[in-house]
């Protein structure tokens, strides 16, 4: 356990914007070699399985969904936290016994989550697969994914929490490879029988990877018999009851938008939308999991200190939005061609969709540093109303846009849906914990949505030529490259000394 002895050092004392950069930065490549591998797999997969194939996965990841988030009792996050506060001030002794809590607490989660999927698998094949209650033993299958999973994430949240940034990194870069080789050619051997087959596998690779770097720290022990054990745990849980609540609330949404989607239209449709959710709202929140493998840990140990947690949230908040929205302006400039080489052109009904969602991915970039807050703080019962008053909001406004405009509507609710997350988040962290915008934050931001908003207009809206799309969308990139590169040569040391060196 020599890796044990030395958790301290430079790299994870580090604090200042420039490692909030660099750790943004080698999280967002990461994370751009998953997008890159994630469309690679999703253009086979349309092309093997196509919409249908596509609808029915999104189906299976729903049910997986709502099987871990109802299952893992908030343990990954309050296991971050607490090693995160042992990492400052614990001894060598007190991790490893609070790392055999948090492991016998997750083995337990994983337990549960297979006695949920043998109640609510009847009922969800009913609904799901045409009012067919024999589809159950399908159903009850995805319980091997939510169990390999949630035990992963349980692995994932100890190195979070002793700031293994790195190590976190390797480890989703191997995934992200690994799942390619575990689905595409399940797909192409069993036809739509490998949906499930695949993920099983990617299952099972990502709890034995997490287990290859984590058992490196701190050997595997549990005690799931133990009453000392079992009380010792219970902090965890009765802190991550809402916490599972609020993920039950937020896994269940998705499950209410596929059977809207089913109710009056086919499995293709249901593909169709899964598209362009993945297109604008899930490659692009590929790049917000730095939040939770760096920014988390280190919001977690100042929140205590209010200059220092604002300090911390501006910061972040500067970072991402510098990051993703050139990325953002460059992929509504090329939509239908992105569309068009990530699937094939029956996908192009979607181009709507996507390029309206476009807002939702740059307003999570200012919502998720401020609703990290809440979770810092442990304020548990603060945080699920918050989410449930979101589902309940986007759930109705999501259902009323849909059937009124389709899949267009349904971008147009994304992005509502996280402007209203903004709003709600800024005036309960300013008015509890007194956070505000620093000027520069709030005036950087402001330049950059207006440079998103010039791409969507005139690369959309208006319905544009060629010539006019490009010209429009390479002066919008150009203003947010311009931009972010003044806001880094601006806080980044490292942009500084560069930029002294080439004036040498």
């Amino acid at each position: 356990m020599d890796e044990l002895k030395n958790l301290h050092n430079p790299e994870t004392n580090d604090t200042s914007y420039d490692h909030v950069l660099k750790y943004t930065g080698i999280f967002g490549g990461v994370q751009g070699l998953k997008m890159l591998v994630s469309v690679v797999r999703e253009k086979l997969t349309a092309l093997l399985l196509g919409g249908w194939g596509i609808g029915l996965i999104t189906a299976y990841n729903s049910v997986y969904e709502f099987l871990n988030n109802a299952s893992n009792m908030g343990i990954p996050l309050n296991a971050t936290r607490k090693t995160g506060e042992l990492f400052e001030n614990g001894t060598e002794e007190e991790i490893k016994h609070q790392v055999m809590v948090i492991r016998t607490w997750v083995l337990w989660s994983a337990l549960l989550s297979v006695f949920i999927c043998l109640f609510f698998s009847p009922i969800i094949s009913y609904f799901y697969f045409n009012h067919d209650w024999h589809r159950w033993p399908v159903v009850m299958l995805t319980s091997l994914v939510a169990v390999s999973n949630i035990i992963a994430e349980g692995e994932c949240a100890i190195l979070k929490g002793l700031r293994q940034v790195r190590k976190v990194a390797i480890i989703e870069t191997i995934l992200a490879l690994g799942t390619l080789l575990c689905t595409i050619p399940m797909y192409y051997l069993l036809g739509i029988r490998g949906v499930i087959v695949g993920l099983i596998a990617c299952g099972f690779l990502s709890a034995i990877v997490h287990f290859s770097f984590s058992l490196r720290l701190v050997s595997y022990k549990v005690k799931p018999l133990s009453q000392r054990t079992f009380c010792e745990g219970l902090p965890l849980i009765k802190v991550g009851i809402p916490y599972v609540l609020a993920g039950v609330a937020n896994s269940f949404l998705p499950m209410v938008i596929v059977a809207i989607i089913l109710a009056s239209h086919s499995e293709a449709e249901l593909g169709h939308y899964s598209a362009g959710w993945k297109l604008m709202v899930g490659y692009s929140g590929l790049v917000f999991l730095a939040l939770e493998s760096d920014y988390f840990p280190r919001l977690s140990s100042v929140n205590n200190d209010k200059q220092r947690m604002n300090d911390t949230i501006n910061q972040q908040i500067d970072v991402c939005t510098l990051i993703l929205t050139p990325l953002l302006v460059l992929l509504v400039v090329f939509m239908p061609y992105a569309l068009n080489i990530l699937y094939k052109e029956e996908f192009l009904v979607v181009t709507g969709m996507a390029t309206l969602s476009v807002f939702y991915s740059f307003l999570r970039c200012i919502a998720l540093p401020m609703g990290y807050s809440v979770l810092a703080k442990g304020h548990s019962v603060a945080y699920l109303i918050l989410e449930v008053c979101y589902d309940v909001f986007f759930g109705l406004l999501i259902w009323w846009c849909y059937n009124s405009w389709g899949l267009v509507g349904a971008g147009i609710a994304f992005s509502v849906g996280a402007l209203y997350d903004v709003i709600v988040y800024f005036l309960y962290c300013h008015f509890r914990y007194g956070f505000a915008f620093r000027r520069s934050t709030l005036l950087f931001c402001l330049g950059q949505f207006a440079c998103l908003l010039v791409a969507v207009e005139y690369c959309y809206l208006v319905n544009p030529s060629i010539e006019e799309r490009y010209i429009a969308g390479g002066i919008a990139f150009a203003a947010a490259s311009a931009l972010s590169l003044s806001r880094l040569m601006h806080r980044s040391n490292c942009m500084k000394c560069l930029m002294r060196k080439l004036r040498k």
